[in-house]
């Protein structure tokens, strides 16, 4: 997830539900992100009552504790909602968000407290660090004692690592540092990126109990409206693999198109795809969470169908909920522009595309093979200009009624795009028998178990994946997600170079600046109001002159 500083305030109360939310072990529940207000604007964010008084959300997730400085002062930050600090210090003192804890527990509603995000500086050296930071989390937050208690007398009911960067060192001794203060019914979560296992908390994951993982099926390969959606992977992690059996997997995906860098689900999807996991996955799902309650609210009636989907009764959109859709002024609205970020993301206005209309029928497919998909070479197609992966390295073409196969260059595979709707030639782990991407359907991408998938790019203490959302003849979506993998954060600004395959021309990204002189491209990623942060995502756009998109060479990238 990602963290944001905005001077702006909000003043939207949420209309009640009526019977209101409980949060339970043993149903589905629906979980919110709250603080970072990511729509952006005046009025997207509500008090964090607000929400518990809406009766549609079983938890809030408060974002974010985003530096640890282990033996000291934390850092906290939750945009507009609270701003003001202890004396002398740089941490924040919140009366009355310690007060709207007490009214969400009074109503069943679980209150979260989530450790990292994207930006910030965290992480601890050895076992003994998080030991010490699990006694300043119960010192500051839980039952302990201690001058410098942000929410007062107030107690979370849990913790959410929402780590996105940095070593595993320490994770797992805190985790368990945790259990021996807290209560037996505080619960203790995390929030992996979807690709299995996760390049940070892979082994945390593996080593101590969690009640939850909130696992984002966004901004990565493995999305919902993908090819590769893969919570069947982490089901399987879940009875299979964790210490914990009783584990639950969220499903957890952005509050509208603007709440990350690439895929977003649209609520056909969601309605198609939830049943299936509950079905399923009985014992194992454990709901839907969402980045973040401003998206959420201010994204038509999305929040209102989720809850009903959730719990079983359809998600029609017959709940009357507030829309909290800003009417700020212009001004507002520019910095809301310039500045929105995203869980692990930023807005890219021009770059997400609505995938409401090619969901619906995907929703609606009830089967994977249409004829003449598989790509025969001289084999008749029906569909020009399509593109599909065949076997091994190859791809092939619709042209002029008849398929034309060719191959990736040496090295790479043929990979389908996260939307489902073309190809392009990459880095990958997998390999490929015949792709129909474009005649999926919602129970086979829920399913899968197989095809390629882009591989991470790993430079000099940092990981990446480039995901490539679409692609054509003539031009490209891609996304960089990178994280650092030690504990020294990543600058105000990043620079990402690479060489660029000579047919292809990156033109423009919203996070910077982006220039490319022959086949060298550099990118200047501003990294917003931070001065660090443990994870960047940027998205681009460009053209593909001839043939098709072929991503960079891993060998190229440089990442500082």
């Amino acid at each position: 997830m990602f963290l944001r500083s905005v001077g702006i305030t909000a003043a939207v109360l949420l209309s009640s539900y009526g019977t209101h939310a409980a949060f339970s072990s043993s149903t589905p529940n629906v979980m919110y992100y709250w603080g970072q207000n990511s729509a952006g604007g005046g009025s997207t964010q509500s008090t964090l009552a607000s929400y518990c008084n809406s009766g549609i959300a079983d938890a809030l997730i408060m974002s974010f504790l985003y530096v640890f400085n282990v033996g000291g002062l934390p850092s906290i930050n939750f945009s507009n909602a609270c701003q003001t600090t202890f004396s002398g210090t740089n941490l924040l003192t919140c009366s009355a968000i310690g007060k709207d804890i007490e009214t969400c527990q009074s109503k069943g509603v679980k209150i979260i407290l989530s450790l990292g995000g994207a930006s910030g500086s965290y992480g601890f050296s050895s076992d003994e660090q998080g030991q010490t930071f699990a006694q300043t989390i119960w010192d500051m937050f839980g039952g302990g004692s201690s001058t410098y208690r942000p929410f007062g007398d107030s107690v979370i009911d849990g913790i959410d690592l929402d780590i996105e960067g940095g070593p595993s060192t320490g994770y797992i001794a805190f985790v368990k540092a945790l259990r021996s203060k807290f209560s037996s019914n505080f619960l203790i979560g995390a929030a992996p990126q979807c690709p299995f296992p996760d390049a940070i908390l892979g082994t945390v994951l593996d080593g101590v109990d969690l009640d939850f993982v909130n696992v984002q099926f966004y901004n990565n390969y493995c999305s919902a409206v993908g090819n590769s959606f893969n919570y069947e992977t982490w089901a399987n992690w879940a009875q299979n693999t964790s210490p914990n059996k009783d584990v639950k997997v969220y499903f957890t995906v952005p509050g509208s198109s603007t709440a990350a860098g690439s895929g977003y689900t649209p609520m056909s999807t969601i309605q198609a795809i939830v049943p299936q996991l509950r079905s399923q996955y009985p014992g194992t799902f454990g709901g839907v969470s969402v980045w973040d309650a401003s998206q959420a609210w201010n994204n038509d009636q999305f929040a209102s169908q989720l809850y009903s989907l959730v719990k079983g009764s359809g998600g029609s959109g017959s709940t009357n909920v507030t829309n909290t859709k800003a009417t700020a002024s212009s001004t507002t609205t520019a910095m809301a522009t310039a500045t929105s970020q995203s869980a692990t993301g930023i807005s890219f206005s021009s770059y997400t595309t609505n995938t409401s209309t090619a969901t619906s029928s995907i929703a609606t497919a009830t089967s994977t093979s249409v004829s003449g998909t598989c790509g025969v070479a001289g084999q008749a197609c029906s569909a020009e200009g399509r593109y599909v992966c065949t076997t091994g390295t190859s791809y092939a073409v619709c042209v002029y009624g008849k398929w034309s196969v060719s191959s990736c260059p040496s090295s790479t595979q043929c990979i389908p795009t996260t939307d489902g709707a073309s190809i392009y030639c990459g880095y990958s782990f997998g390999s490929n028998t015949c792709s129909a991407v474009s005649a999926r359907d919602v129970l086979h991408a829920t399913l899968n178990k197989g095809g390629a998938y882009p591989k991470p790019y790993k430079v000099s203490q940092v990981e990446a994946q480039f995901i490539v959302e679409s692609a054509s003849t003539d031009e490209f979506k891609a996304v960089i997600n990178a994280h650092r993998t030690n504990v020294k954060p990543f600058t105000k600004s990043v620079t990402i170079e690479f060489k660029s395959p000579s047919n292809v021309k990156f033109t423009n990204t919203e996070a910077g600046t982006i220039r490319q002189v022959g086949t060298s491209v550099r990118i200047q990623a501003n990294n917003y109001k931070f001065n660090q942060s443990m994870a960047i995502v940027v998205a681009v756009k460009g053209t593909v002159s001839k043939g098709v998109f072929v991503a960079p060479n891993p060998s190229s990238l440089r990442i500082k």
